[in-house]
């Protein structure tokens, strides 16, 4: 459906679904956690809802707000490459996808939903978009390490590469 509303030029159907959208995955997340209702299968099928929801806001700034992309490009390629390259790494290292939902990353995250909910409501904020560009790139940079070291595909990682580095230490 979001597809087709940012395709179809419809801005603020767009933006109030996509906030329907990320509040549903915000609330899905902090039940799991809370009532301890997480799997595995769970942690993979998120991170597939996740990189999807970021797939159709990207486009949706795409069809409805081009400059961004046009303009700052340096940003949306610097973050895409760098998740791309963690979950390349994970596929090829574990046969899965990285769903390590470090805070880092999932900040990062929250970041650019509200750089998208500001600028499909508001207008477009440069530092914001930077800052929230900065906070994904490092929070791959993150997960990239985490999948060169843990040795097995490990989902929910909260602690991120710190959380990782004491297992190491703590195992030899």
């Amino acid at each position: 459906m979001l597809f087709w509303l940012a395709y179809h030029q419809q801005r603020e159907p767009f933006a109030w679904l996509l906030v329907v959208a990320g509040a549903t995955d915000i609330l899905d997340g902090w039940l799991a956690r809370t009532f301890d209702w997480v799997s595995r299968a769970g942690a993979l099928l998120d991170s597939i809802a996740d990189v999807l929801l970021v797939i159709v806001t990207l486009f949706g700034v795409w069809m409805l707000h081009r400059p961004v992309i046009v303009d700052h490009s340096a940003v949306i390629w610097s973050v895409c490459s760098i998740w791309f390259v963690v979950h390349l790494s994970a596929l090829l290292r574990y046969g899965r996808l990285a769903s390590f939902h470090t805070w880092f990353a999932r900040f990062g995250l929250a970041l650019f939903g509200v750089f998208a909910v500001i600028l499909f409501f508001y207008d477009f904020v440069p530092w914001f978009y930077y800052a929230a560009g900065a906070i994904c790139f490092l929070g791959g940079v993150e997960n990239l390490l985490m999948v060169l070291l843990l040795p097995t595909w490990t989902p929910n990682i909260h602690g991120g590469l710190i959380e990782v580095l004491r297992r190491r230490s703590v195992a030899r």
